[in-house]
């Protein structure tokens, strides 16, 4: 069934370009963060997003894509999730070659080392405070660990399916899912990745199932009665009051065609909403389908998207469809239903691919992470543009031949043939577009010019601050940068930072006042962490003794901690006053304090 869009183009991008570039003398670096709760922000890690989506144009981020009709696929970063977790007051970080677990007290430094199953790797906090799961890939089997608050530990060893490589725990932390993540580091051996384990911790009793092929992520419901498994076939639906019945879970298909290459499927749950939405490389179309009742709408696109991301609290979700005549995104409403009229929002000289939506859904940064100029592609017949198949449409008309079903022809104003076109000296990775919802129009924008391509961006838990992180440059004895980004202010201040090596983790505090920016480069010699004030923009650098492996924070005593790689384990902690305190050797249970 299609659905009918209604385009808004009564008001233009405003754009400036901003001269005045703030540098201190530190030498620091930055890249994603960590892919854990207790790390706080939001990096774009579309951990629902099919590994390595092809789109149709190749490795290598350049030009419009081989097939004429697909812009080239965007580029979002995933998050590690092997680094120390926190629970409480303790941080427990996993040793693979010892069979341990470390308990660190980061109010005293207190640590217990404790015997876990072999090859522990992934550690998730449960609902307790100091208590985690832990994944022994070693062992096929997960270690529950309890901590009292004298700092005694207990371990409960639970078998589960082998090969399994991640944890997805429901957010009342009673729910564990121990499966086998596709785009995780390993490869699945002899067996099935489609076999699943659920512990529930409460109840204290183990459940196994197959689910579809390939499982890439888990979501939960606010209440942690549903679960939704998204595979390559599909989102299994786990009622958790079925748990006992359960062997196979229901498979819903998420678009009209269960034969698409999975490398062209994305998939977003909405999981309060218990709606899927799914885009497909190169089709201009967007399906929602209710995974309670199997119901399935698309709605017809304008263009071929490149991005699909749902709100925080599953309100909308935004679309975006990049074109070098002018971009365009729509908000989708959600639950989705029969006749809605999405909106088209127009983006008239600007080519963004890339969407990432505020904690409160209120302001949204548009950008790209390809550059579509990059390559040529011949002319193909009816395309006034041989860059941008897209470009004979004037940024509307029909939805085009990959589509079937839907409406893409609007009732809005032309956008006048080239007069929104993307100018072709500019690259569109230098260029942010910062949006805010006013109520749904999305009306109030800025466009900024940044000095290196934009290769990922992050953004605070209070949706205050942002930060751009960038590709090298060619020139300079500093090659790296990142850029801190103020979102509050109607004429956002931005920072640029010089750093020294390629970017590495980074990781926002829950409250929205701090970031740390990790930086590592072995052959140079460098192994240092940013400290950043995201009120002031001030940023301080730390020299660390070991290379700097992940970042966390311990919120019972407002501190965060990075992890270092060292032969028997180190790390330091990082209080509000800055007060710097390591540990090192607890993966031989013979610590020493610094």
């Amino acid at each position: 069934m299609g659905m009918r869009l209604v385009y808004d183009s009564s008001f233009p991008a405003v754009r400036a370009v901003a001269s005045f570039v703030a540098l201190t003398g530190l030498a620091v670096g930055c890249a994603c963060a960590a892919e854990d709760a207790s790390a706080g922000g939001d990096f774009d890690t579309d951990g629902l997003t099919a590994g390595g989506l092809d789109d149709g144009a190749g490795s290598d981020g350049g030009g419009m894509g081989d097939d004429g009709g697909a812009p080239p696929p965007e580029n979002e970063d995933e998050g590690d999730f092997r680094v120390p977790r926190a629970s409480g007051r303790f941080v427990y970080s996993a040793s693979e070659t010892t069979d341990s677990v470390a308990v660190i007290d980061s109010s005293t430094l207190a640590i217990d080392v404790v015997g876990v199953g072999r090859g522990p790797t992934v550690v998730a906090a449960l609902s307790a405070e100091g208590s985690v799961v832990v994944l022994d890939q070693g062992s096929d089997d997960v270690a529950l660990l309890r901590t009292a608050a004298s700092g005694a530990t207990t371990v409960e060893i639970v078998p589960s399916s082998p090969g399994a490589n991640n944890l997805a725990v429901s957010p009342d932390g009673q729910l564990v899912f121990v499966y086998h993540d596709v785009d995780g580091p390993e490869e699945q051996g002899p067996g099935s990745d489609q076999e699943l384990t659920v512990i529930d911790v409460a109840m204290e009793q183990v459940y196994e199932m197959t689910v579809g092929a390939h499982p890439r992520d888990v979501a939960f419901d606010s209440t942690s009665s549903v679960a939704y498994v998204v595979t390559d076939d599909g989102v299994n639906v786990v009622y958790r009051a079925e748990l006992p019945s359960i062997g196979l879970p229901d498979l819903v298909p998420v678009v009209d065609d269960p034969a698409i290459d999975p490398a062209k499927l994305e998939i977003q749950v909405a999981a309060d909403q218990g709606t899927a939405l799914a885009r497909v490389a190169g089709d201009t179309r967007v399906f929602a389908t209710d995974l309670a009742t199997g119901e399935q709408l698309d709605y017809g696109l304008p263009a071929p998207a490149t991005d699909l991301d749902i709100a925080a609290d599953g309100s909308f979700a935004i679309v975006t469809m990049p074109s070098l005549s002018g971009s365009r995104f729509v908000e989708l409403g959600l639950p989705v239903e029969s006749g809605a009229t999405p909106v088209v929002h127009e983006v008239p000289g600007e080519y963004v691919g890339l969407a990432h939506l505020s904690p409160d859904g209120e302001t949204m940064l548009l950008y790209t992470t390809v550059d579509p100029f990059a390559s040529q592609m011949e002319v193909e017949p009816g395309y006034a543009d041989s860059r941008d198949p897209l470009a004979a449409t004037g940024g509307s008309g029909s939805s085009g031949e990959g589509s079937s079903t839907g409406d893409a022809s609007t009732g809005g104003e032309d956008d006048g043939g080239d007069t929104g076109a993307v100018p072709p000296d500019q690259d569109p990775r230098q260029r942010v577009t910062i949006a805010r919802r006013g109520g749904g129009s999305w009306s109030e924008r800025i466009t900024l010019f940044v000095d290196q391509p934009v290769v990922s961006v992050g953004m605070a838990p209070d949706g205050a601050n942002a930060m751009l992180l960038h590709e090298a440059s060619a020139e300079g004895a500093v090659p790296w940068s990142y850029t801190l980004l103020d979102l509050t202010k109607q004429f956002p201040v931005k920072k640029l930072q010089m750093v020294e090596a390629e970017p590495g983790p980074v990781m926002f505090t829950p409250d929205g006042d701090r970031a740390v920016v990790l930086l590592r480069d072995d052959a140079a010699g460098v192994r240092r962490v940013d400290l950043v004030d995201l009120r002031s923009f001030i940023v301080d650098g730390l020299g660390l003794g070991s290379p700097p492996e992940g970042a966390g924070y311990v919120d019972a005593t407002e501190k965060i901690f990075v992890s270092q790689e060292h032969p028997t384990g180190r790390i330091t902690f990082l209080d509000r006053e800055g007060s710097v305190e390591t540990v090192t050797g607890y993966r031989l249970n013979d610590a020493v304090k610094d």
